[in-house]
């Protein structure tokens, strides 16, 4: 029973330490999903900073139009890459997300094994006492009628 409780104490432990893993592999996809984020609103602010300026500067030649048509086009198409990113990085929050679950449940059924094992030795430690005392009694009592 002693041995059966120290595989479950590891055993705890270890799912502890892969609980650990998940919950540091979610933060950092949700790091790098917030850094998605930001290089999104700053590709969308550069692109209307474009527009404004096309708006607001009525004369151009020929050659600063095409290079501010190409920049936003530009944008655009990092836009749509980014959204791309994006959307993969919510992907694997989701199953990362999934993960940690999995993990967080089967630490709890580890501990839960664990503390019945420890509850059932412990009464096997209490019922030995108590045998050993019973014996002790009788040994005694035994002496006194001889």
């Amino acid at each position: 029973m002693k041995r059966k409780l120290e595989i479950l104490k590891l055993l705890t432990w270890y799912k502890g330490l892969q609980e650990e893993q998940a919950k540091v592999r979610v933060i950092n996809c949700r790091i790098n999903l917030e850094k998605l984020l930001q290089e999104k609103e700053t590709i969308i602010s550069l692109r209307r900073l474009y527009f404004d300026t096309l708006e607001k500067e009525r004369i151009y030649n020929v050659e600063e139009l095409k290079y501010k048509l190409f920049q936003i086009e530009k944008n655009k198409d990092l836009e749509n890459l980014l959204n791309k990113k994006i959307d993969m990085q919510k992907d694997e929050l989701k199953n990362l997300l999934n993960l940690l679950e999995k993990a967080y449940k089967e630490r709890k059924l580890m501990e839960i094994s664990k503390n019945k094992v420890q509850q059932m030795w412990n009464m096997e430690k209490i019922k030995k006492f108590y045998r050993d005392m019973d014996d002790l009694i009788l040994l005694r009592r035994g002496r006194k009628y001889v």
